[in-house]
Parts: structure tokens; sequence; C-alpha cells
């Protein structure tokens, strides 16, 4: 099961890459889950994407969402960072 994830912003050039697509393990429901298993998993962006959680927005299929959302397969999820300026 595939899901296309966006990146933007500081989480891009934490990943060095604005976009990637990853299988979503069959026992994975949430948002929150698939953020942990791959924290979990893979460590290196993704723990400290999960670090910054608190901070971070996520959107599935560009509607804001909370973590807490189920997410199927074909699902876009986008992670977004706080707004800064200047």
């Amino acid at each position: 099961m595939k899901i296309n994830i966006l990146f933007f912003a500081s989480l891009r050039e934490l990943f060095n890459s604005d976009s990637m697509e990853v299988t979503k393990p069959e026992n994975i429901m949430s948002v929150r889950e698939l953020l942990d298993f791959y924290a979990d998993n893979e460590k290196g962006p993704w723990l400290e994407l999960s670090k910054r959680f608190s901070t971070i927005r996520v959107a599935v299929n560009h509607s804001i969402v909370d973590w807490d959302t189920l997410i199927n397969e074909g699902d876009e999820i986008a992670f977004l960072p706080p707004i800064t300026g200047g």
C-alpha cells in the first residue's frame, strides 16, 4: 500500500526532497502511527520529524487534519512546519 508524502520548507531541507512514496504497513492506521513507525525503523530525518511533532501540522488529501486521522492506500500526506517570516 503506497502513500505519497510531501515535505514543505524546512522539512524539505531535512529530507533533502520535496516528496517521497512510502509503503504503509498493514497494521498502521493513522498519520501519527505512520510517523512513529518510520521514526522507529528508518531513524534519520523521520526521527527528527517525530521530535518536532508538536509544532508540525499535517494534511491528508489537501485538508488539514488531526494526527489521529486514518490513512488509506493512495492518500497524500503533507507535513507542514510552522510558518516563519521576516
